[in-house]
């Protein structure tokens, strides 16, 4: 995060849906580079199956 950047509040059920689709807390998705790597590799996957299917 950089120096003059907010951090951001995350709610119960953001958290909530985090988890179910990616198996991690926001906590480690944001402290965990390999994490963030991998949720945002499958993120993308799943966008471009979605562009596909349009």
């Amino acid at each position: 995060m950089k120096s003059n950047e907010q951090p951001m509040n995350y709610t119960e059920l953001m958290e909530k849906a985090m988890h179910q689709a990616h198996g991690v807390s926001t906590q480690e998705y944001q402290s965990d580079v390999d994490k963030m790597i991998e949720v945002e590799k499958k993120r993308e996957q799943s966008y471009e199956q979605a562009k596909k299917v349009i």
